[in-house]
């Protein structure tokens, strides 16, 4: 399996340490190298981007500002001069944070990590279709949720809640609810709003603005409500 890289940095002399060490690692292929975060925007409508080298402290536009800025966020490692963003990259979920000028060794060990993460990723994805279940990352660890459980999913902002039969508290994870739209099978589940996604198993009343989940009452938008009249018309 090839992952699919950027690098993103405005020193060019990290720019180059960074492309040597890559073209190092036989399974790591570099899309382009970017000078700063608005160079990188547009490999991500092009391709799939799997990992990005991401410096923090650039001009403009920091690394974490750029990487919220991101609908669909790959792997990450943080490439850095600055070791007080560390707490802050770790709660985005970065695979590593290495702290510049990079020792090889450590550069292997952090892509190491990230080759395993996103081949159980891209695996996962193969197999979603055939599967009544997904993994999802959240509090540095991966959870198994069955497609049964889930009530619906909440979108607030960079996170995602997902609401479960038989659970108080809900999950929370850092994948957007644009990614969950993209992966959870579509004649089961669907979008009613920019931040909601409710399970059709669960849904118990639908009007014309609102929709009832047992207790719950969620908000239904005009833009998405004709699919999912036509969704519930194709079950009379």
């Amino acid at each position: 399996m090839k992952i699919n890289c950027l690098i993103i940095d405005d020193e060019p002399w990290a720019l180059d340490l960074m492309e040597d060490f890559i073209q190092k690692i036989p399974y790591l292929r570099l899309v382009a190298r970017c000078e700063g975060p608005m160079a990188a925007r547009p490999y991500f409508d092009k391709e799939e981007i799997d990992l990005i080298f991401l410096d923090i402290r650039m001009p403009d536009l920091s690394g974490i500002q750029f990487l919220k800025t991101l609908p669909r966020k790959p792997s990450v490692i943080f490439v850095t001069a600055y070791n007080e963003f560390a707490v802050e990259g770790f709660e985005l979920d970065a695979i590593d944070y290495l702290l510049k000028p990079v020792p090889f060794d450590r550069f292997v060990g952090a892509v190491s990590k990230a080759y395993e993460y996103i081949s159980f990723r891209k695996n996962n994805r193969q197999v979603a279709s055939n599967e009544d279940f997904i993994f999802i990352k959240t509090s540095h660890k991966i959870q198994k949720i069955f497609y049964e459980d889930i009530i619906y999913l909440e979108g607030l902002k960079d996170y995602t809640r997902i609401h479960l039969s038989g659970s108080r508290k809900p999950i929370v994870t850092l994948q957007s609810l644009k990614y969950f739209e993209s992966r959870l099978p579509s004649t089961t589940f669907i979008r009613i709003h920019r931040s909601y996604i409710v399970s059709l198993r669960k849904l118990d009343t639908v009007s014309r603005k609102t929709v009832f989940l047992g207790e719950t009452e969620l908000p239904c938008s005009e833009h998405y409500r004709n699919i999912l009249y036509t969704l519930i018309g194709e079950n009379l």
